[in-house]
Order: structure tokens, then sequence, then C-alpha cells
């Protein structure tokens, strides 16, 4: 499967939103606060108590600065987790500690020494050590942060790494106005605060980098596949499977081992009682809910780590009948918002939208209405048409037709089933089970958190009586 286009800012997007380089980032910038402090207070020092030339001490304090840029990059560039080397594969050992742990270490012991000491002698000494020692530090919270991300999105990251580490002068300001105004020991006091910080944050990188870097090769996976396996519509072949899905809101054991596999060209309904988890289901596999346990399977591949987005990347559509369109655009204007991605020039998207509104013909001269004057179930037909430009494997749709009259639940499920036609694996929970059961292949029935197979979706319903509670709103309309 081809990666997903990329437009500007995403990448940045992309880093932001991972977690270990949020956590390194803020590392960073604790980290290289004391070393500004350093460079910024050293000349006056020096010059005051170790009677230094003044002329050279500035001089001095530029190679401080020097020190811990180099130190820095040694930090970012040693070992294997660095780049792209770590990110296929389980080779690199985790890390037990977080890398520049113990540079943060020495950084407090040095100040809890210039505390004990207030000695300013000791202190001006000690001073040429913090630069190099401080950049070290916000180095490794680099590598922590290159370890976490995709190739594509590493200039991100580093960029987003070093920003942080700049940002820290803000802080050794504030550490050089407390050295001088309080002296050694008040400084002593805040750069064991910023070093804690620092330490922190870098507990809290390495916490979420081995789940960051299960993400990064579920993508990779996914991106080296060089051909898509072909499909027959109702082959049954297994796109969409969900194992053993736990997942508690609180003291309420909402799914229980729940299991379900949906093949290519299968409308699957999932049914059940009013509150029993259905549309929680669709969105824990949609990446809207992060369960407990269990493992989701897209195509074949392990999508359990990817976020919503990367899900719709690779193949995972999710559609619902809540507020599914924007009122204030046109039609086309909709869908240009949601082919922006994957049809960026004007004769692809022209070409694929003629494709699309052939299922839906209803849409065809309304190209130009705003969505917000489209009736309902136009509305609904609308958001299905959304999801198609990615040419999705499978659909999630997430009582579509509520709301609506008879003819239009009946126009948005005859859709679903097209698209299952077609070879689309679609999973759909809908409150008219008289109207959906008929068209799907296959019933699932979601129980006590459990999810059983009915073989005859049509004569489930006469199978399950206390179903029936959850017809009432459809049958009400019927």
């Amino acid at each position: 499967m081809s990666p997903p286009m990329r437009v500007a800012g995403s990448d940045t997007r992309e880093a932001m939103a991972t977690p270990t380089v949020r956590a390194a980032a803020f590392g960073a910038a604790f980290a290289s606060a004391p070393g500004w402090a350093a460079a910024i207070v050293a000349p006056p020092a020096w010059d005051a108590h170790l009677a230094m030339d003044e002329r050279v001490a500035p001089w001095f304090a530029v190679a401080l600065i020097i020190s811990g840029v180099i130190s820095a990059t040694l930090a970012w560039r040693r070992g294997p987790e660095t780049g792209a080397a770590a990110l296929p594969g389980d080779a690199a050992q985790p890390y037990r500690i977080p890398p520049g742990f113990g540079a943060l270490l020495m950084l407090m012991f040095l100040s809890v020494v210039a505390i004990a000491s207030a000695d300013e002698v000791l202190v001006a000494m000690l001073l040429p050590l913090i630069p190099a020692l401080s950049g070290w530090a916000a180095g490794q919270a680099a590598r922590l942060a290159a370890g976490a991300c995709v190739p594509s999105v590493l200039p991100a990251a580093s960029g987003i790494v070093v920003a942080f580490a700049l940002a820290g002068v803000f802080g050794g300001l504030h550490l050089a106005r407390a050295g001088t105004g309080g002296g050694a020991r008040d400084a002593g006091w805040w750069a064991i605060a910023y070093a804690a910080g620092a330490a922190i944050n870098m507990i809290r990188a390495r916490t979420s980098l081995d789940l960051d870097r299960k993400r990064i090769r579920a993508r990779a996976a996914m991106a080296a596949k060089q051909a898509e396996p072909v499909r027959h519509p109702g082959s049954g072949e297994p796109v969409l499977v969900m194992e053993r899905m736990d997942l508690r809101f609180g003291a309420n054991h909402v799914l229980r081992e729940a299991t379900m596999t949906v093949g290519a060209g299968e409308l699957v309904a999932l049914v059940g009682g009013n509150g029993a988890g259905k549309s929680t289901l669709l969105r824990v596999a949609a990446g809207l809910v992060t369960p407990g346990s269990g493992r989701i399977l897209l195509d074949g591949d392990d999508v359990t780590t990817l976020r919503p987005e990367e899900r719709s990347a690779a193949g995972l559509a999710f559609v619902s009948g809540a507020r599914p369109v924007f009122p204030d655009l046109t039609v086309l204007e909709n869908l240009r918002v949601a082919a922006y991605r994957s049809h960026q020039t004007q004769k692809s998207f022209e070409q694929a939208t003629d494709a699309i509104l052939a299922l839906a013909p209803t849409l065809q001269g309304r190209r130009r209405a705003k969505a917000g004057v489209l009736s309902g179930g136009e509305q609904r037909l609308l958001a299905v048409a959304q999801t198609l430009y990615r040419t999705p494997v499978a659909l999630l749709a997430d009582e579509l037709t509520l709301g609506l009259d008879l003819d239009a639940r009946l126009a948005v499920l005859d859709l679903l089933r097209v698209l299952a036609d077609r070879g689309v694996a679609v999973v759909a929970v809908d409150h008219d089970l008289p109207s959906l059961l008929p068209r799907a292949d296959r019933a699932a029935l979601l129980t006590e958190g459990g999810v059983v197979l009915y073989p005859e979706a049509a004569a489930l319903l006469e199978q399950r009586q206390d179903l029936l509670p959850a017809t009432f709103l459809a049958g009400a309309g019927l």
C-alpha cells in the first residue's frame, strides 16, 4: 500500500502529535536552560572571582556555548537509535533508563555542591561543565524523538526539539538573574528544579517510545506492500478483524473479549440492544476510542496502534449519521475537502467525483447546492461519498439512517449494499433492523460485551425477540 500524499505542514503536525516527541521537546527545553544560564553568568563570575581578563571572558563564554552544541550533536548522532536505523524492527534494545539521565543527575549534583559550598570561586570553576552536560541531555532528547518517528517526519521532529532547546534561553535568563541577584544558592535551587523537569519529561518520553515504535512498524508494514491483493466481490476474504477487544468505562465493562471478522464484499449488520456498545465497537475499530486490550487487523496489517487519520489512509473509512457534512459548503466543496489529500489535481478529482456520484444519482444535479439545504437522506449519501475518495477496503457506518423517512433510509442502506457488492467490507449499525437485515450477508449480535455471529441475518429478529426494543424508533416510521 503506497504511503498517503502529504501536504504542507503535515510533517510538523504529525511530529507534534507523537507523545514521545512532545515530551522530548519539553525535556530539551528544561535541560538546556542551565547551560544558557551558565554561559551568560560565566564572564562576570570569572572576572570577579578568578581574575580573568574581561576581554577574554566573553570568548570563553562563546566556547562554552560551542561545547554545549558539540555535546548535543554527539549525543544526537551516537548509537543505532538515531534516525531511520531504529525504525523497521526490534533490533534496537529498549532503554531501561532514559538517555541523558546521567547528564541530568550530574547537573543536579553540581547544583547541590554549589548550594552546599556557597563558595563563589568554586561555582565559577564549575560553570564550564554545565553547558556540555545540558547539551548532552538535550541531544539525547533528540535521539528519543528520532526513535519515535517515521523517516519522513524526522526533520520536523528534529526541528521541534531544537526549537524547544533554543527556547530554553528564556529559562536561562531566569536562572542568570537568580544567580546574579541572589547568589549561587538561589541559582542552584532553580537549576535543580529545571533538571528535575527535564528528567520527568525524559521519563515520559521513554515510557511512550515503545508504543510509538509499534505504530511506526505498523505503518512501515503497510507501506512495504508493493501491490494490492486481488479481491472478488462477495469472496468473503478477511479484510477487517477485531480480536478480543476489551474496554471499560469506569466500572462499566462495555466490551468483553469481543471478536469479529468481516470479509471483502460482505455487509455485516452489527446489532444489539440500546447501550450494548455497538457504536463504541465501531469507534474502537476506527481509532477514536482506545481499548484496554485487543488487536485490530486491516487487510492483514496490524493497525491497533495507528491514529484515526492513519487508519483512514490505510483504507478504513468511518462515517456517522451525527452532523456528517459541512452545511455552509456546497456539495462539490464538501467532496473537495474529502479529496484534498488523495486527489490533488483538478483532473483526478473530477474523474473520481463523477465515478462516486454515479453511485448516488440524487446528488448529481445538486453539486452547487449548499449541503445544509439538502434533505437528511441526501446529506447521509454525501457523507458516504466523502469516504470513497481513498478507495476504502472497509467501511464502518454508524446510525446513518437515524431520523430519516423510509425512502431515505432505504436509499442509504442500498448504497451500503452496492459498496459491499463492489468488494468493500461494510459494518453497519442501524436502528432500522427490518430494512438493514435483509440487505446484510451476516449479523453480529453484541450482547454482554461479546459478539455472537448469525449467518442468517434476515431471520435474526425472529430468533431474538429481545432485539425488538432496538427497532422501536425505526418501526415508528414504517
